[in-house]
Protein backbone atom coordinates (compact mmCIF):
# COMPACT_ATOMS: atom_id res chain seq x y z
CA UNK A 1 0.00 0.00 0.00
CA UNK A 2 3.08 2.60 0.72
CA UNK A 3 4.52 1.86 -2.34
CA UNK A 4 1.60 2.39 -4.31
CA UNK A 5 0.86 5.52 -2.53
CA UNK A 6 4.35 6.82 -3.05
CA UNK A 7 4.29 5.74 -6.72
CA UNK A 8 1.29 7.97 -7.43
CA UNK A 9 2.36 10.76 -5.52
CA UNK A 10 5.45 10.41 -7.32
CA UNK A 11 3.50 10.95 -10.78
CA UNK A 12 2.40 13.87 -12.44
CA UNK A 13 -1.18 13.45 -11.36
CA UNK A 14 -2.05 16.82 -10.56
CA UNK A 15 -4.39 15.68 -7.72
CA UNK A 16 -6.77 12.82 -7.20
CA UNK A 17 -11.06 13.75 -6.95
CA UNK A 18 -11.90 10.76 -5.90
CA UNK A 19 -10.72 7.11 -4.50
CA UNK A 20 -13.56 4.36 -4.22
CA UNK A 21 -12.37 1.72 -1.62
CA UNK A 22 -14.42 -1.52 -3.00
CA UNK A 23 -15.27 -4.68 -0.70
CA UNK A 24 -12.36 -7.19 -0.20
CA UNK A 25 -12.79 -10.56 1.68
CA UNK A 26 -15.73 -12.08 2.91
CA UNK A 27 -14.31 -14.78 5.35
CA UNK A 28 -16.96 -17.51 4.92
CA UNK A 29 -17.05 -20.67 4.68
CA UNK A 30 -20.19 -21.70 3.09
CA UNK A 31 -23.95 -21.96 3.69
CA UNK A 32 -26.63 -23.13 6.12
CA UNK A 33 -28.36 -24.67 3.11
CA UNK A 34 -31.60 -25.74 4.91
CA UNK A 35 -32.25 -21.81 6.70
CA UNK A 36 -31.49 -20.30 3.53
CA UNK A 37 -33.64 -22.64 1.47
CA UNK A 38 -36.55 -21.92 4.50
CA UNK A 39 -35.82 -18.26 4.64
CA UNK A 40 -35.71 -17.35 0.94
CA UNK A 41 -38.83 -19.30 0.64
CA UNK A 42 -40.98 -17.27 3.23
CA UNK A 43 -39.00 -14.10 3.42
CA UNK A 44 -37.15 -13.61 0.79
CA UNK A 45 -36.88 -9.59 0.64
CA UNK A 46 -35.22 -10.10 4.28
CA UNK A 47 -33.30 -12.59 3.61
CA UNK A 48 -31.55 -11.43 0.33
CA UNK A 49 -30.89 -8.34 1.97
CA UNK A 50 -30.26 -9.47 5.38
CA UNK A 51 -29.22 -13.17 5.13
CA UNK A 52 -28.95 -15.20 8.44
CA UNK A 53 -27.59 -18.57 6.76
CA UNK A 54 -24.02 -17.22 6.05
CA UNK A 55 -21.21 -19.37 8.08
CA UNK A 56 -18.38 -17.38 9.15
CA UNK A 57 -14.46 -18.30 10.19
CA UNK A 58 -13.29 -16.77 13.51
CA UNK A 59 -9.66 -15.97 13.83
CA UNK A 60 -8.48 -15.77 10.29
CA UNK A 61 -5.07 -13.72 9.69
CA UNK A 62 -2.82 -12.67 7.14
CA UNK A 63 0.31 -13.51 6.12
CA UNK A 64 2.91 -11.91 7.21
CA UNK A 65 3.60 -8.30 5.74
CA UNK A 66 7.46 -9.06 6.16
CA UNK A 67 9.67 -11.37 4.78
CA UNK A 68 10.58 -13.83 7.37
CA UNK A 69 13.51 -15.56 5.80
CA UNK A 70 15.89 -13.09 7.84
CA UNK A 71 17.15 -13.79 10.99
CA UNK A 72 15.50 -10.85 12.62
CA UNK A 73 13.37 -7.58 12.04
CA UNK A 74 14.37 -5.84 15.09
CA UNK A 75 10.76 -6.41 16.17
CA UNK A 76 7.75 -8.88 16.61
CA UNK A 77 5.03 -8.46 14.14
CA UNK A 78 1.67 -8.60 15.65
CA UNK A 79 -0.99 -10.32 13.62
CA UNK A 80 -3.55 -8.59 11.69
CA UNK A 81 -7.25 -9.59 11.01
CA UNK A 82 -7.68 -11.08 7.68
CA UNK A 83 -11.24 -9.85 6.99
CA UNK A 84 -10.26 -6.59 8.57
CA UNK A 85 -7.02 -5.78 6.67
CA UNK A 86 -8.54 -6.85 3.66
CA UNK A 87 -11.64 -4.86 3.83
CA UNK A 88 -10.56 -1.92 6.15
CA UNK A 89 -7.03 -1.38 7.24
CA UNK A 90 -5.50 -1.87 3.94
CA UNK A 91 -7.76 1.32 1.84
CA UNK A 92 -7.26 2.96 5.21
CA UNK A 93 -3.35 2.55 4.41
CA UNK A 94 -3.31 3.55 1.30
CA UNK A 95 -5.89 6.84 1.04
CA UNK A 96 -3.42 8.22 4.12
CA UNK A 97 -0.63 7.92 1.86
CA UNK A 98 -2.42 9.62 -0.73
CA UNK A 99 -3.63 12.87 0.91
CA UNK A 100 -0.83 14.93 -1.21
CA UNK A 101 -2.95 14.12 -3.80
CA UNK A 102 -6.46 14.42 -2.69
CA UNK A 103 -5.73 17.72 -0.53
CA UNK A 104 -4.47 19.32 -3.62
CA UNK A 105 -8.18 19.58 -5.28
CA UNK A 106 -9.86 22.70 -5.47
CA UNK A 107 -12.17 23.71 -2.04
CA UNK A 108 -15.08 24.23 -4.26
CA UNK A 109 -14.71 20.31 -5.29
CA UNK A 110 -12.43 18.77 -2.63
CA UNK A 111 -11.40 15.12 -2.67
CA UNK A 112 -13.76 12.59 -1.86
CA UNK A 113 -12.66 9.23 0.08
CA UNK A 114 -15.68 6.84 -1.02
CA UNK A 115 -16.32 4.22 1.40
CA UNK A 116 -17.81 0.67 0.30
CA UNK A 117 -20.11 -0.77 2.98
CA UNK A 118 -23.00 -3.18 3.21
CA UNK A 119 -26.56 -3.04 3.17
CA UNK A 120 -26.30 -6.06 6.03
CA UNK A 121 -24.54 -4.67 9.03
CA UNK A 122 -26.25 -4.01 12.41
CA UNK A 123 -25.23 -2.38 15.36
CA UNK A 124 -23.85 -5.22 17.17
CA UNK A 125 -21.82 -6.47 14.70
CA UNK A 126 -18.79 -4.08 15.75
CA UNK A 127 -17.16 -4.62 18.89
CA UNK A 128 -14.60 -1.96 20.05
CA UNK A 129 -13.00 -4.77 22.30
CA UNK A 130 -12.12 -6.91 19.13
CA UNK A 131 -11.33 -4.28 16.89
CA UNK A 132 -10.07 -6.15 14.21
CA UNK A 133 -13.40 -8.92 14.76
CA UNK A 134 -10.45 -12.00 15.40
CA UNK A 135 -13.11 -13.18 17.70
CA UNK A 136 -16.19 -13.34 15.83
CA UNK A 137 -17.26 -15.37 13.02
CA UNK A 138 -18.84 -12.25 11.43
CA UNK A 139 -15.69 -10.40 10.81
CA UNK A 140 -17.23 -8.96 7.40
CA UNK A 141 -20.42 -7.57 9.05
CA UNK A 142 -17.96 -6.60 11.83
CA UNK A 143 -15.78 -4.77 9.20
CA UNK A 144 -18.64 -2.92 7.57
CA UNK A 145 -20.17 -1.77 10.26
CA UNK A 146 -16.87 -0.44 11.50
CA UNK A 147 -16.86 1.10 8.15
CA UNK A 148 -20.09 3.15 8.85
CA UNK A 149 -18.99 3.79 12.52
CA UNK A 150 -15.64 5.69 10.71
CA UNK A 151 -17.34 7.20 7.67
CA UNK A 152 -20.31 8.35 8.65
CA UNK A 153 -18.40 9.98 12.54
CA UNK A 154 -16.00 11.54 10.27
CA UNK A 155 -17.85 14.55 9.72
CA UNK A 156 -18.36 18.07 12.04
CA UNK A 157 -18.10 15.63 15.24
CA UNK A 158 -16.12 17.17 17.92
CA UNK A 159 -14.77 14.01 19.82
CA UNK A 160 -13.17 12.37 16.08
CA UNK A 161 -12.25 15.90 15.33
CA UNK A 162 -8.70 15.44 16.29
CA UNK A 163 -8.09 11.85 15.24
CA UNK A 164 -9.75 12.93 11.32
CA UNK A 165 -7.19 15.92 10.96
CA UNK A 166 -3.93 13.35 11.95
CA UNK A 167 -5.35 11.22 9.49
CA UNK A 168 -6.17 13.65 6.61
CA UNK A 169 -3.05 15.78 6.96
CA UNK A 170 0.20 15.07 5.31
CA UNK A 171 3.47 14.17 6.24
CA UNK A 172 6.89 13.69 5.10
CA UNK A 173 6.60 10.21 4.29
CA UNK A 174 3.48 10.75 2.83
CA UNK A 175 4.76 13.71 0.89
CA UNK A 176 7.85 11.80 -0.81
CA UNK A 177 8.94 14.83 -2.56
CA UNK A 178 5.59 16.07 -3.37
CA UNK A 179 5.60 19.94 -4.49
CA UNK A 180 1.79 19.94 -4.48
CA UNK A 181 -0.31 23.18 -3.02
CA UNK A 182 -2.45 21.82 0.10
CA UNK A 183 -6.13 23.38 -1.05
CA UNK A 184 -8.48 21.65 0.73
CA UNK A 185 -9.48 18.98 3.55
CA UNK A 186 -10.80 15.65 1.39
CA UNK A 187 -14.68 14.42 2.86
CA UNK A 188 -15.73 10.82 3.54
CA UNK A 189 -18.56 9.23 1.79
CA UNK A 190 -20.33 6.13 2.38
CA UNK A 191 -22.15 3.67 -0.48
CA UNK A 192 -23.32 0.41 -0.89
CA UNK A 193 -24.72 -1.99 -3.48
CA UNK A 194 -26.72 -3.28 -2.64
CA UNK A 195 -27.78 -6.88 -3.45
CA UNK A 196 -25.96 -8.77 -6.41
CA UNK A 197 -25.03 -11.21 -8.27
CA UNK A 198 -21.02 -11.82 -7.20
CA UNK A 199 -18.52 -14.53 -6.84
CA UNK A 200 -17.44 -13.23 -3.22
CA UNK A 201 -19.60 -15.81 -1.70
CA UNK A 202 -18.34 -19.46 -3.02
CA UNK A 203 -20.66 -21.52 -4.26
CA UNK A 204 -20.86 -23.61 -7.14
CA UNK A 205 -21.45 -22.48 -10.69
CA UNK A 206 -24.30 -24.29 -11.21
CA UNK A 207 -25.83 -22.85 -8.37
CA UNK A 208 -25.31 -19.49 -9.89
CA UNK A 209 -28.56 -19.26 -12.20
CA UNK A 210 -30.59 -19.88 -9.08
CA UNK A 211 -28.61 -17.33 -6.81
CA UNK A 212 -29.43 -14.89 -9.69
CA UNK A 213 -33.36 -15.62 -9.97
CA UNK A 214 -33.45 -15.49 -6.34
CA UNK A 215 -32.35 -11.63 -6.42
CA UNK A 216 -34.45 -10.95 -9.09
CA UNK A 217 -37.71 -12.15 -7.38
CA UNK A 218 -37.01 -9.99 -4.47
CA UNK A 219 -36.42 -7.03 -6.90
CA UNK A 220 -40.25 -8.29 -7.94
CA UNK A 221 -41.56 -8.74 -4.82
CA UNK A 222 -40.80 -5.27 -3.97
CA UNK A 223 -37.15 -5.18 -2.29
CA UNK A 224 -35.86 -1.77 -3.58
CA UNK A 225 -32.19 -2.90 -2.71
CA UNK A 226 -31.79 -6.13 -5.40
CA UNK A 227 -29.70 -4.34 -8.20
CA UNK A 228 -28.72 -8.15 -9.86
CA UNK A 229 -26.16 -6.70 -11.98
CA UNK A 230 -22.60 -5.23 -10.86
CA UNK A 231 -23.29 -2.65 -13.23
CA UNK A 232 -26.83 -1.51 -11.16
CA UNK A 233 -24.82 -1.80 -7.93
CA UNK A 234 -21.90 0.53 -8.80
CA UNK A 235 -24.08 3.61 -9.32
CA UNK A 236 -24.37 4.52 -5.41
CA UNK A 237 -20.70 5.28 -5.94
CA UNK A 238 -20.47 6.26 -9.34
CA UNK A 239 -22.65 9.27 -8.85
CA UNK A 240 -20.71 9.89 -5.06
CA UNK A 241 -17.65 10.22 -7.14
CA UNK A 242 -18.92 12.96 -9.92
CA UNK A 243 -21.46 14.16 -7.87
CA UNK A 244 -20.66 18.07 -6.65
CA UNK A 245 -20.94 18.58 -3.52
CA UNK A 246 -24.54 21.32 -3.67
CA UNK A 247 -25.85 17.96 -5.35
CA UNK A 248 -25.30 15.72 -2.78
CA UNK A 249 -26.76 17.90 -0.21
CA UNK A 250 -30.09 19.31 -2.60
CA UNK A 251 -30.69 14.75 -2.59
CA UNK A 252 -30.02 14.64 1.65
CA UNK A 253 -32.15 17.19 1.76
CA UNK A 254 -35.13 15.98 -0.07
CA UNK A 255 -34.77 12.80 1.43
CA UNK A 256 -34.61 13.21 4.87
CA UNK A 257 -35.47 17.09 5.62
CA UNK A 258 -32.16 18.27 6.37
CA UNK A 259 -28.50 18.25 5.18
CA UNK A 260 -26.62 18.41 8.40
CA UNK A 261 -25.43 14.75 8.42
CA UNK A 262 -23.75 12.27 7.05
CA UNK A 263 -26.07 9.39 4.88
CA UNK A 264 -24.89 5.91 3.70
CA UNK A 265 -26.42 5.92 0.16
CA UNK A 266 -27.47 2.89 -1.64
CA UNK A 267 -27.74 1.81 -4.82
CA UNK A 268 -31.28 1.03 -5.52
CA UNK A 269 -34.00 -0.92 -8.34
CA UNK A 270 -37.54 -0.76 -9.05
CA UNK A 271 -39.60 -3.83 -9.70
CA UNK A 272 -38.68 -2.81 -13.70
CA UNK A 273 -35.72 -1.84 -13.12
CA UNK A 274 -35.25 1.87 -12.76
CA UNK A 275 -31.86 2.97 -11.23
CA UNK A 276 -32.08 5.42 -8.36
CA UNK A 277 -29.44 6.14 -5.39
CA UNK A 278 -31.06 6.64 -1.77
CA UNK A 279 -30.25 7.05 1.65
CA UNK A 280 -30.00 3.65 3.61
CA UNK A 281 -30.92 3.73 7.52
CA UNK A 282 -27.92 2.52 9.78
CA UNK A 283 -28.66 1.53 13.08
CA UNK A 284 -27.94 3.80 15.84
CA UNK A 285 -27.50 6.86 13.01
CA UNK A 286 -30.71 6.82 11.23
CA UNK A 287 -30.50 8.40 8.22
CA UNK A 288 -28.12 11.44 8.72
CA UNK A 289 -27.80 11.18 12.47
CA UNK A 290 -30.26 13.80 13.61
CA UNK A 291 -32.11 11.59 15.65
CA UNK A 292 -35.59 12.68 13.46
CA UNK A 293 -37.86 9.64 12.88
CA UNK A 294 -38.31 8.47 9.48
CA UNK A 295 -41.16 6.37 9.36
CA UNK A 296 -42.99 7.82 6.91
CA UNK A 297 -39.89 7.70 4.33
CA UNK A 298 -40.36 6.55 1.00
CA UNK A 299 -39.99 2.98 1.69
CA UNK A 300 -43.14 2.63 3.75
CA UNK A 301 -43.17 -0.49 6.51
CA UNK A 302 -40.52 -3.33 6.10
CA UNK A 303 -40.18 -2.78 2.16
CA UNK A 304 -36.70 -1.55 2.20
CA UNK A 305 -35.80 -1.88 5.91
CA UNK A 306 -34.81 -4.57 8.01
CA UNK A 307 -37.77 -6.55 10.07
CA UNK A 308 -37.50 -4.77 13.76
CA UNK A 309 -35.54 -2.03 13.49
CA UNK A 310 -36.36 1.32 15.26
CA UNK A 311 -35.68 4.61 14.53
CA UNK A 312 -32.57 5.99 15.96
CA UNK A 313 -32.92 8.53 18.78
CA UNK A 314 -30.73 11.88 19.72
CA UNK A 315 -29.40 9.02 22.38
CA UNK A 316 -28.29 6.59 19.94
CA UNK A 317 -26.90 8.82 17.68
CA UNK A 318 -24.55 10.18 20.72
CA UNK A 319 -23.68 6.52 21.40
CA UNK A 320 -22.97 5.70 17.74
CA UNK A 321 -20.64 8.71 17.47
CA UNK A 322 -18.57 8.25 20.76
CA UNK A 323 -18.13 4.38 18.91
CA UNK A 324 -17.15 5.68 16.44
CA UNK A 325 -15.06 8.41 18.26
CA UNK A 326 -13.05 5.14 19.97
CA UNK A 327 -12.76 3.18 16.77
CA UNK A 328 -11.07 6.41 15.01
CA UNK A 329 -8.48 6.72 17.97
CA UNK A 330 -8.26 2.51 17.81
CA UNK A 331 -7.36 2.97 13.76
CA UNK A 332 -5.04 6.00 14.07
CA UNK A 333 -3.00 3.90 16.90
CA UNK A 334 -2.97 1.23 14.26
CA UNK A 335 -1.85 3.07 11.28
CA UNK A 336 1.36 4.73 13.89
CA UNK A 337 2.16 1.42 14.87
CA UNK A 338 2.27 0.12 11.65
CA UNK A 339 4.07 2.78 9.81
CA UNK A 340 6.59 3.04 12.48
CA UNK A 341 7.36 -0.88 11.62
CA UNK A 342 7.41 -0.12 7.85
CA UNK A 343 10.41 2.97 8.79
CA UNK A 344 12.22 0.47 10.67
CA UNK A 345 11.96 -1.59 8.37
CA UNK A 346 12.80 0.05 5.60
CA UNK A 347 15.81 1.53 7.56
CA UNK A 348 16.92 -1.41 7.92
CA UNK A 349 17.07 -2.37 4.36
CA UNK A 350 19.26 1.02 3.49
CA UNK A 351 21.98 0.52 5.93
CA UNK A 352 25.15 -0.18 4.45
CA UNK A 353 26.70 -3.16 5.59
CA UNK A 354 30.68 -3.38 7.21
CA UNK A 355 31.46 -4.64 3.15
CA UNK A 356 29.51 -1.36 1.77
CA UNK A 357 26.98 -3.05 0.38
CA UNK A 358 22.96 -3.07 0.95
CA UNK A 359 21.15 -5.99 3.87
Amino acid sequence: MRALGRKLVQSNLPHLNAVILNAGIGGWTGLNWPLAVWTILTQIRQATAWPMFKLGAAGLITKPQFPQSRSSLGFEEPVLGEVFCANVFGHYMLVHGLMPLLRACGPDLPGKIIWTSSIEPSDYNYNPNDHQGLKTDAAYEHSKRLTDNLALSAGDQPCTADSVREYTATTPSTRAGSTRAELSAPVFHLGHPGVCTTTIIDIYAILMPFYTLGIYLARWCGSPWANVTIYKAALAFSWLAFAKPAEIKSKEFAYTGSNKGQVKWGSSTTRWGSTSVKPTEVQGWGLNGTGKPFTDTWWAGHVGRKYGAKDATVEDVEEFIATGATAWKQMEQLRKEWEARIDAYEAKQEKPSSNGSLL
